[in-house]
This record gives structure tokens, sequence and C-alpha cells, in this order.
């Protein structure tokens, strides 16, 4: 059988967040239930963590070697999610393409799809560029179709659930089990990539949950043979209303599955909700651990700019309602960019700590243009932060040098906490919950003491 490799490569410098790589699982999963190939995948920054972790019992070419030189890859691919991973992704083809000269090469993932010219500039011409979704590109490709890369994005319900091969090593070094439960978001943010995309991969499309449940159940089972925690993470850019969750809710119910998993809402969807803490609370009961929503501004004039409206005048009822419920909280925030002022920023640090959502990730965290988004066609520039005045770039430069150890600390704690939040609601590690929370709680206060005194008059 045709046999086909997909790689992700590693991410230079530093990576906040370890995670599977849903990307490629996802397009394995679906050429294996065609029946078109057989897929491996490899993950080149699980044996980096795994040797950290002391637990690699194979190297990464070792494992290249025993699958593909029996069966020699016919397509290779590289998951690319920024321009860090290239450098590594152009070491693995340089390697691959002497050892499989046969095997042709393709790139895709978030890098590609939101900065096709700078991939084409920084990537071989001879790696074809999989703009989107893989899954009918791919099988094309696989068939010999001459337009196999403008093949159309499958519906949802047409998606395969994913082939996780290594989902237990994953597991035994704490990652969720990522699952997506629908495509695009219904959001015109102008710093976000996705409302920029092409119609039919922009639009927010629901997947099936019953088919989204079947998924779950399935890892679910896998995990608990192997006496992991049943830990998931729905990666959606925006999961859809609060009956959405609830239908959910159902379906697991119905299932008696017994998991832990956190998602990530607009704020519409949750703001002005009737009867919110009691709703939250029943949705904890089967098993929702944790809510991401981007606040990103308290301002109602920068909202405005960024397209993204909300009602900042009721944030804090349902911050109040989340937390009634048992919820873990995480919330976005954008303290710097072009329009914020010194006295802006420290109003706003104030008001967040009032609420209960100041964080010293929120305190550090600047508006970066990204190729794709409105935001840089409306500028013309590059990517990158988007200048400031002179005196907030001042300010904010002192304060992220003078809280450079606070950083560090903040974000191994902050990674860490999503995890545990779902374990401790499993009944497994609350101790260490608490104590990791205690840790997060006095970096902050940390930090807020640190920018309200660099901000005070001399």
């Amino acid at each position: 059988m045709t046999h086909v490799l997909l790689i992700r490569p590693l991410c230079e410098g530093d990576e906040l967040e370890f995670a599977e790589p849903l990307g490629i699982e996802r397009l394995a999963g679906y050429l294996r239930m065609r029946g078109k190939a057989s897929v491996t995948v490899l993950d080149r920054r699980l044996y980096e963590r795994e040797r950290s972790a002391g637990s690699c019992v194979s190297t990464f070419w070792e494992d290249v070697r025993a699958a593909c030189d029996d069966a020699p890859p016919v397509l290779a691919g590289f998951s690319l999610m920024t321009a860090r991973d290239v450098p590594d992704a152009l070491r693995l083809h340089s390697r691959l393409r002497t050892w499989y000269p046969q095997a042709r090469f393709w790139a895709g993932g978030v890098y590609v799809t939101t900065s096709p010219a700078e991939a084409a500039r920084r990537l071989p011409a001879s790696i074809l560029l999989v703009r989107g979704e893989g899954e009918a590109s791919l099988l094309g490709a696989l068939d010999g179709e001459a337009n196999a890369l403008a093949a159309r994005p499958l519906h949802p319900n047409e998606w395969a659930p994913a082939y996780r091969p290594h989902v237990e090593r994953y597991a035994s070094l704490g990652c969720a089990v990522n699952v997506q439960t629908s495509r695009g978001c219904p959001g015109a943010c102008v710093f976000c990539a996705t409302p920029q995309l092409p119609y039919r991969l922009g639009r927010w499309r629901p997947r099936s949950l019953s088919l989204v449940a079947d998924e779950l159940e399935y890892e679910c089972r896998r995990l608990e043979r192997g006496g992991l925690p049943p830990v998931f993470n729905l990666v959606d850019d925006d999961f859809g209303p609060l009956s959405r969750l609830e239908e959910l809710a159902h379906e697991l119910r119905k299932r008696e599955l017994t998991i832990a998993f956190a998602c990530e809402m607009r704020l519409a969807a949750l703001i002005g909700q009737p009867d919110l803490a009691q709703r939250l609370a029943r949705l904890r009961e089967a098993g929702l651990s944790r809510l991401f929503v981007g606040v990103e501004s308290l301002n109602p004039q920068t909202l405005k700019a960024w397209h993204k409206p909300y009602d900042v005048g009721r944030l804090e009822e349902t911050v109040v309602s989340i937390r009634e419920a048992g919820i873990s909280l995480q919330s976005g925030y954008i303290m710097w960019h072009r329009n914020q002022t010194v006295e802006g920023a420290l109003a706003e640090a104030e008001e967040l700590r009032r609420l209960g959502l100041y964080t010293h990730q929120a305190a550090v965290s600047r508006l970066i243009v990204f190729d794709g988004c409105e935001l840089a066609k409306q500028s013309g520039r590059g990517a990158g932060f988007e200048p400031m005045s002179p005196e907030a770039e001042t300010f904010y430069s002192q304060f992220v040098r003078a809280s450079e150890g606070l950083q560090k600390r903040w974000v191994v704690a902050a990674v860490a906490e999503p995890y545990l939040a779902s374990c401790a609601l499993l009944d497994r590690s609350p101790n260490e919950l608490q104590k990791l929370r205690e840790e997060l709680a006095r970096i902050n206060d940390c930090s807020y003491e640190l920018l309200r005194t660099q901000g005070s008059p001399s």
C-alpha cells in the first residue's frame, strides 16, 4: 500500500505550550479511513520532551528508518504552525530527499495558510504548499489529480477521527487530547487571520456533536485502559453558542462518559445568557473544567476599532457566574497597542485586578500584527509588534525587563494549570492544583505591584 509520512518539525526557540500535532493526526485519520495509504505520524517535539523527561526509548531518525526503509514514502509532509518551524523543516527535507528520492514533499498548516507568500520565499520550490485543510488535497495528490492542491475543504461532518498512534505518550507528559468540533469563527477581529480566510475556511461551521462524542468516547476508553486521566481540549477558534455546549453535555451523559474538558468561547456567547451560573454548573458536572474567553480590552473604543463588540458593562456578572459554577477561567487580553497610553494601561490593569482577571501575561501582552489579518492590510507594514508612542514603548520595555523572572515563572505555571484543573475535576491531584494556583497568585501580585510602582510619580 502507498505510504505517507507526516511530520511536525521542531520549533526554533522556546515552545510555550506542548501539545499533540492535531493537524497531521487528522490528515492521517482521513487517509486511513479512505483506505488510500498507510500513514506514519512523527512529532519531533515529542522526542525532545521525552528525552527531557528521561522516558525516550528511541530516536526520531531510528523511527523514520523503521517506518520507511521497507516502505519508502510516496508523500512526505511537514506541518508548520509558525515561521519558527521552518528551519527544522528545511533540515528534515534535506536529509529525507536524500534517503527517499522518489518522495514528493509538501508543507501545510497555519503558517502556510496565512502567510503563503512568505512560506513560498523560505521553502524550496520543490515543496508543494497546501493552504487550508489538506484532507481532500492530499487524497487528490495520491490519486494523481492535477488540480489536487485546489481541492475544496470538506464539510466538518466529513472529517475523520484523528489518528493518534502516540496518545498515551502525550498523556503521560501531561497533554490533553485535542479535538476540533467546528471550523472558522463568526467573529471579525482585525488582529486575527481567520476572518480573512477564504469563505469556505473562515465561515463558522459546526461538526455533528454525535461525531464529536464518538471521538471523545473512543479516546476516553484508550486513556482509561492505560490508567491515564481522560482530559480533553476542544481547540476550536470558537466552540459556538452555549446551547451547543449543553448539547455536547447531553451526549456525554447519554454515553455515561466521565471526562474533563476545556473549550474556547466568545464572550458574546456568554454575556446576557439567562441563568448562566446554574447552566455552567450543570456543564461542570458533565466535565467542563475550564473556559478560555477573549476579553482583549476594557476600552469600548479599542474594542470597536478591533471589531470585537461585547458589552463591557456586563463582563463582571459573566465572570462572577463562571466562578460561581466552579469553572476555571482564562482570559485573553491585549494591554499594549498603537493607541494605548501608560495612564490607560495602568487604569486597565487596576480594573482587571478588581475583576480578578489581572495576570502577568495580560500586563506584558502586546498586539502582534500577523500576516493575513485585517490590521496587516490596514497598516501596510510587515508582521510584528504594532508600534506605540515613545512614552509607551519606554514604559513597556522597562516593565518587561524588570519582570523577566516573573515571566518565566508565570509561563511554567500557566501552561500546567489547565491540565491540573481537569485532573482535579476528576478527583486527581487537587492539592497539586491548589499549590500551582497559589504560585500563580503570588506571581500576579508581584507583577501588579511592580507595574503600579513603575507607574507611580517619582
